[in-house]
C-alpha cells in the first residue's frame, strides 16, 4: 500500500485527547527573595499540554500539510477531568534536557465516559488517522468523521489496550477492512493474553507472535487483518499482513527495552511520534515498510530529545535531528519453517566466512552487517542461543535485584567446555546489570579441602552484604569431587540454596540478598550434568540442587557444537575482534582497521578445534611475536611444535600457507 506522493492530499487526525500535566522543580536561582513562607519550601513548575489526538496532529503538521484536528474550546490548564481525561508526570533535569522521573497517574470522569467537548470541521479526508487509547472515543459514534461512515478513506488506527473492542473497531472491521492500518504494541498484546517473551532474541520474539496469532484464540481477530504493526517497544515492530510473509524490524546492537533501560529517564508520546512520521511516509508516495522504520527512528529520537531544557514536546526536532537510526528488516519464515530460524540464514544470505573476516579485520559495523549482536558489558555476541542464555539470565538478575522481600539468594547454574569463557560471561552480565551494587566473588571449589573452605567462602559473601553490596559469587567446578565422592560438594550448597543461610558449628549465619553462580567443571551443558548416572545423581542429591537453579546459560565457545553448526566461525571472529583491541591494539591503523595476513586469519578462523577453548586463542597471540611488528604476518607465529599446546599446530600452519 502506498500513495503517489501528493501535497494536496487531506488528512483528519482525531480521537482520544488527553490533558498531559508535567511538572518540575525550580530551582533556587529562580526565586527572587524568599519573603513569603512557601518559597523556602520545594516548589514546582507546572504545564499543560497537549496530549493524545492532539499532541499525534501537532506532531503530523510539523510533516505535512493540511491537517485538520478537533480544537478543544477553552484553554488546557482550564480543562475538566469530566471533559478529558488528564495525565500527571514528574519531570526532572538529565544532561540539560527533561525527562520522566515518575508517571503519577490519570485523572477522569467519576462516572461514565468523558465528555470530550471539542470543535471539529467534518470534512472529506483521504487519510484518517485516529487515536484510539480505549478512554471512551471508540464509543462516541456522534464525535467520529463522517467519512468514516460516508466513504473509504485510508483509515490508520492507532490503538492501545483493551484491544479490538467498542464500536469504533467492529464499526472499521466490516466496514474499512480493505483500507485499515492498525498499530498497536507488543505489551497490549501481552496484556491481552498472548504469550511472547521479553528480551530474549528477536527471533524468538518474531517466533513468538506468529505461533500465537495462528493457535491463540484471543488474537483469532489478527490473523486476517490486511496491515497490522506491532511496535516492540522503540526498538523494533512487526509487519503482519494476511496471506504474505511478516516482517521484522529490528535495531542490530539492542533488544527490546534497552534504550530505556539505558535512558536516565522516560519520555511518553512514543506511539505518537511513531504514527506521525509513519503517515507522513505514507503521504509522500513510501511504501509501509519505508513508513515503519522511519516510525522507529521518530519514536526513538523523543526519548533522545526528551522534553528539552524548557519543557515541552519536541515536536520538530524529533523528525529533523538526531543521529540516523541502523533499523535491519527481514522476512518472518512461515510457522512450519521457524525451528531453528536465525536473521543470519535469512534472505538475503551472505557468506558467514567472508563477513567473519571482515568482522576481525574492521570490526563489526552494523550498516554492513545488520546481524543482531548482544553486548553484556565488554561481552559480545552474534549467536542466537548464547544471546537467548545470556539474555534470559540477566532479566532473571534484573528481577531478583529489583524485588526487597527476597528471602534466599538467587542461583544460576553456568555450564560449558574448558576455556569457554564462564568466568567472564558472569562478570560482564554483572557489569551490564549494576556494576556499583554488585559485587563478583570467585571461588575455586576443586581447591577446597574441607567444609571450613566453604564457609569460609559464605562467610566472605555475608561480608558483602553488611556492607551494602550484592555478592555475586561464581563457585567454578562447583560439581568437583569431595573426599572421594563424584559430586561431593554439591550437598552442602542446598541449605544455603534454599534458606538462604549457612551453619557454623551450632550457629546459623543469614548469607542475605546475593547470586549465587554455580560453573560446571565437568559437564559441557546443563543437559549432560542432569543426564549423569541416576544413582550418582541420586546420591549426590542433583535433582534438589536443580530444584533450587532459577536459570542456566550454557556457554558455547569458540568451537563447532556439532556438524550443523555455522555460525562458530562467526562466535570466533567476534572474540578474535576483541583480542585484538585488547592485547595488540598497536596492529589496528588510524581507521581501526587490522593489519593481519590473509592466511594468519584464515587459520584462526577455520582451525577445527581449540584445545582449551577462549585460553588457546589469547595464548597463540601472546606466543606470537607482535611486540615490535605493525602486521600480524607469518612469521610472527611460533613454530607448529608450540602451538600443539593449544590447536593442531600443523594443520594450523597448513593453513596459513594453503
Amino acid at each position: 500500500m502506498k500513495f503517489d506522493e501528493t501535497h494536496n492530499m487531506k488528512t483528519i487526525v482525531t480521537g482520544d485527547i488527553t490533558i498531559d500535566w508535567i511538572q518540575w522543580p525550580i530551582k533556587s536561582h529562580e526565586i527572587a527573595d524568599y519573603s513569603e513562607n512557601w518559597k523556602t519550601h520545594l516548589g514546582f513548575h507546572r504545564k499543560a499540554l497537549e496530549g493524545g489526538a492532539l499532541l499525534l496532529a501537532k506532531m503530523l503538521k510539523e510533516l505535512v500539510p493540511r491537517v485538520e484536528h478537533p480544537q478543544i474550546l477553552s484553554k488546557l490548564e482550564n480543562t475538566s477531568p469530566e471533559e478529558f481525561i488528564h495525565s500527571f508526570a514528574d519531570l526532572e533535569l538529565y544532561n540539560r534536557k527533561y525527562l520522566i522521573k515518575s508517571f503519577l497517574g490519570y485523572t477522569g470522569p467519576e462516572e461514565g465516559l468523558p465528555k470530550l467537548p471539542f470543535k471539529f470541521k467534518d470534512r472529506k479526508a483521504d487519510i484518517i488517522v485516529i487515536d484510539d487509547a480505549g478512554n471512551g472515543f471508540r464509543e462516541l459514534e456522534d464525535k467520529w468523521p463522517s467519512s468514516i461512515i460516508e466513504d473509504k478513506p485510508l483509515i490508520i488506527l492507532k490503538m492501545s489496550a483493551p484491544l479490538f473492542e467498542g464500536k469504533l473497531w467492529h464499526h472499521l472491521k466490516e466496514n474499512h477492512e480493505e483500507n485499515l492500518v492498525v498499530i498497536i504494541t507488543v505489551d497490549d498484546l501481552r496484556e491481552m493474553g498472548a504469550n511472547i517473551s521479553r528480551r530474549l532474541s528477536w527471533e524468538r520474539t518474531a517466533e513468538d507472535f506468529i505461533w500465537q496469532i495462528h493457535h491463540n484464540p484471543l488474537l483469532a481477530q489478527l490473523k486476517e487483518l490486511k496491515h497490522l504493526i506491532v511496535r516492540i517497544n522503540l526498538e523494533g515492530a512487526i509487519y503482519y499482513k494476511a496471506g504474505s510473509k511478516a516482517k521484522l524490524f529490528y535495531h542490530p546492537q539492542l533488544f527490546e527495552g534497552n534504550l530505556n533501560e539505558q535512558s536516565p529517564g522516560r519520555m511518553q508520546g512514543h506511539g505518537c511520534a511513531f504514527t506521525a512520521a509513519f503517515t507522513a511516509a505514507l503521504q509522500r508516495g513510501l511504501e509501509i515498510e519505508r513508513g515503519i522504520i522511519e516510525g522507529i527512528k521518530a519514536s526513538q529520537r523523543l526519548l533522545d530529545e526528551g522534553f528539552g531544557s524548557k519543557p515541552d514536546y519536541p515536536t520538530k526536532e524529533i523528525f529533523y535531528n538526531g543521529e540516523e537510526a541502523n533499523i535491519g528488516t527481514v522476512e518472518i519464515p512461515p510457522l512450519e519453517r521457524l525451528e531453528g530460524w536465525t536473521i543470519a540464514t535469512s534472505p538475503p544470505h551472505f557468506d558467514i566466512k567472508s563477513v567473519s573476516e571482515r568482522i576481525v579485520i574492521e570490526g563489526y559495523k552494523e550498516r554492513k552487517y545488520p546481524l543482531p549482536i548482544a553486548h553484556f558489558g565488554k561481552l559480545i555476541t552474534a549467536d542466537r542461543t548464547e544471546i537467548e542464555g545470556y539474555q534470559s539470565i540477566r532479566n532473571i538478575i534484573i528481577e531478583y535485584l529489583k524485588n526487597e522481600r527476597v528471602e534466599r539468594p538467587l542461583s544460576i547454574g553456568v555450564f560449558g567446555p574448558p576455556g569457554a569463557g564462564k568466568s567472564f560471561a558472569v562478570s560482564q552480565l554483572a557489569a551490564s546489570v549494576d556494576p556499583k551494587r554488585i559485587k563478583t566473588l570467585n571461588f575455586n571449589v576443586s581447591q577446597f579441602r574441607e567444609e571450613n573452605d566453604l564457609i569460609d567462602a559464605f562467610h566472605q559473601i555475608r561480608d558483602a552484604v553488611l556492607k551494602g553490596k550484592i555478592p555475586q559469587a561464581f563457585f567454578d567446578e562447583f560439581d568437583s569431587p569431595y573426599k572421594g565422592k563424584k559430586l561431593g560438594w554439591i550437598k552442602y550448597f542446598l541449605a544455603p540454596m534454599q534458606d538462604g543461610e549457612f551453619r557454623e558449628g551450632d550457629t546459623t549465619h543469614p548469607l542475605g540478598k546475593s547470586i549465587l553462580i554455580f560453573a560446571g567443571g565437568t559437564s559441557n551443558t546443563f543437559e549432560e550434568f542432569e543426564s549423569q548416572d541416576k544413582k550418582l545423581l541420586k546420591g549426590a542429591k542433583v535433582r534438589d540442587f536443580i530444584s533450587r537453579l532459577r536459570g542456566y546459560v550454557n556457554i558455547i565457545g569458540p568451537d563447532p557444537m556439532d556438524k550443523k553448526d555455522r555460525f562458530y566461525i562467526l562466535r570466533r571472529a567476534i572474540l578474535l575482534r576483541s583480542l585484538f583491541e585488547r592485547k595488540t591494539p598497536h596492529l589496528l591503523d588510524g581507521r581501526g582497521k587490522l593489519r593481519i595476513d590473509q592466511g594468519v586469519l584464515k587459520a584462526f578462523l577455520m582451525i577445527p578445534s581449540y584445545k582449551h577453548g577462549v585460553r588457546s586463542m589469547e595464548a597463540i597471540l601472546e606466543m606470537s611475536l607482535l611486540e615490535d611488528v605493525k602486521k600480524f604476518e607469518k612469521a610472527s607465529l611460533p613454530p607448529a611444535s608450540q602451538l600443539d599446546l593449544h590447536v593442531d599446530g600443523k594443520l594450523f600452519h597448513k593453513l596459513v600457507t594453503r
